[in-house]
Order: structure tokens, then C-alpha cells, then sequence
């Protein structure tokens, strides 16, 4: 006997045919809209262009999501044929999808092995001058993390994945940070980038002296502090309290640390010289998180 067919499913198929026909389909790697999005992969383009790349169902998904502005989707013919995903392309302007072979995307693609769909978005607005870093000067953020000069794509976009998770109020990057719009950062926030506030400063020296100026405690993440991570949490519960953490090789820059509230530490073994910026990140956001209770 065979299998009563699903109308809702046959409905799905049936839309996905259509709309297939609809779209504009793109063969050539040398496409204009193909080539301007695989140049995006470079920093210069990205800030001409104002847009960066979204690689994946789940980030495209969290785009769409979040009410992001996407530029163009590039849809593989066996990806655009998923019923949910036909549903999702269904709701952008017709010109803003494009179905393209295989070879077309892996031209765009930063990933060994392409999910079958990626997008352009337009940048968020996360630049903001050292005066502007919070809403309101006589009430800084609860919580915030400070990265003084994290190089790592793939570190910022893992803190920015973290700070979501664990409430924190908002990120601030200043000189020498990677680029939040990197696709490597894009990747490891896994969706968050469009959701934690996140800004950037020009003068982190400056900022940190703006947020003991309104009221917070920030805090220097170093390795010879006397201070540890949980005594500064025990004590922060009802205060304004940030951290730096500082870049990958380097640490926090003697101006910043001049100028922050004091030294903090994560107690670790003498067999390690030290821990990687996102997890000492990660683990500073635990102790500190706003949701303990």
C-alpha cells in the first residue's frame, strides 16, 4: 500500500517549484553580484561596501530573524528545493535571491564544505564615539566587557557568543580588535552578532576613564593580580562592574591599565603560561553574569 500523500507537504513542494522559476539563476563565477560578494572576504571591501558575509542555513536564519537588511542570497538549486528555507526566501524582494551552482558559490564561500547558502547584510550599527559608549552617563552598564586589541576573529566572535549567553549588557572593542564583520567572527557568534550590543571606540584609555567617571568599576584582567576572579564577583553584586581583557600575546596596554579601577586574575596552574582571550573572557562573564539567581 502506499503512503497517503501530505497536502501541506505537496503545497510546500509545489511553492518551492515556483518560486525557483522566479528567481534569477546565476552560472558564471564572474558574475558582478558573485564577484562583489567574494570580495567581501576582504576588510577594505567590507567597510567600502558596508555589507559582510553570512555563510550558512543557521546564520541566514538568524538574520532573516532578527530583521537584518540583507543585500542577496545565494541559494544552491538543492538547497532553495527545502521547504522551510523556500518559505524564508519567499518573504525577500525577488531580486535579493539568486540561484547559483555550485562552483558559483564556492567562489563566495570561506567554508571547506558549503552549506548551500550564503548572504550579504547590510552593517549593523555598532560604531559609536568614546561619549556615546552607554545610553544614559549616570547609569553605566551593569556588566560589560572591554577587549583591549583581541586580534583573533574567531576569539571576538566566540566572546560575543558568550556575553549573549550570559547576559552581559554590552561589548566594547577598541584599536586593534579583529573586525566583528570578519567571517571567521560572523561564524563563531553563531547569530548573536546580531543581537549583543556591541561598539567601538577609538580610545579604550579614554572609555574606561568615561564608565569610573559614571560610576563602574572596571577592572585590568592580568596575570599578576592579587585580586581573584571570585573575590571580585563576591563583591560585585550590587555594583557597575567591567573587565579588560587584553590582546592575545600582549595583554592590556599600560594605558588602559593605568587608568582602570584595579588588577584581576584567574588562579591557574604554573604549567600554563596563561589562557586563551576567549575562554579567560568566558570565564570572567560566568562569575560576573547578571542572571545567577
Amino acid at each position: 500500500m502506499e503512503k497517503a500523500s501530505n497536502p501541506e507537504r505537496s503545497g510546500f513542494d509545489l511553492l518551492c517549484v515556483i518560486m525557483l522559476d522566479r528567481w534569477e539563476h546565476i552560472t558564471s563565477r564572474t558574475n558582478r553580484s558573485v564577484a562583489l560578494a567574494a570580495s567581501l572576504v576582504d576588510k577594505k571591501h567590507r567597510d567600502e561596501q558596508r555589507l559582510f558575509l553570512c555563510e550558512g542555513i543557521k546564520l541566514f536564519c538568524e538574520a532573516v530573524a532578527a530583521g537584518a537588511e540583507i543585500e542577496k542570497v545565494f541559494v544552491t538549486h538543492r538547497a532553495a528545493g527545502d521547504p522551510d528555507l523556500c518559505r524564508l526566501l519567499e518573504r525577500l524582494p525577488k531580486h535579493s535571491v539568486k540561484i547559483v551552482s555550485d562552483p558559483v558559490l564556492e567562489r563566495i564561500s570561506t567554508e571547506k564544505s558549503p552549506q548551500g547558502v550564503i548572504c550579504t547584510v547590510r552593517c549593523l550599527d555598532k560604531t559609536h564615539k568614546n561619549n556615546t559608549i552607554y545610553n544614559n552617563p549616570s547609569r553605566p552598564p551593569r556588566r560589560a566587557v572591554l577587549l583591549d586589541g583581541v586580534s583573533d576573529p574567531g576569539n571576538v566572535g566566540t566572546i560575543m557568543r558568550t556575553a549573549a549567553a550570559f547576559g552581559i549588557d554590552m561589548l566594547i572593542l577598541g584599536p586593534g580588535c579583529a573586525d566583528i564583520y570578519n567571517p571567521r567572527a560572523v561564524r563563531a557568534s553563531m547569530g548573536t552578532i546580531f543581537r549583543q550590543p556591541v561598539v567601538r571606540v577609538e580610545d579604550m584609555a579614554a572609555s574606561v576613564a568615561a564608565l569610573r567617571e559614571a560610576g563602574a568599576e572596571v577592572w585590568a584582567a592580568t596575570l599578576d593580580a592579587e585580586l581573584t576572579v571570585s573575590e571580585l564577583a563576591e563583591a560585585a553584586e550590587h555594583k557597575s562592574v567591567c573587565v579588560v581583557i587584553g590582546n592575545e600575546g600582549h595583554g592590556i596596554s599600560p594605558e588602559v591599565e593605568a587608568v582602570a579601577t584595579g588588577k584581576v586574575n584567574i588562579p591557574i596552574t604554573s604549567d600554563a603560561e596563561s589562557l586563551n582571550a576567549a575562554i579567560a573572557a568566558a570565564i570572567f562573564m560566568w562569575e560576573l553574569r547578571t542572571n545567577k539567581r
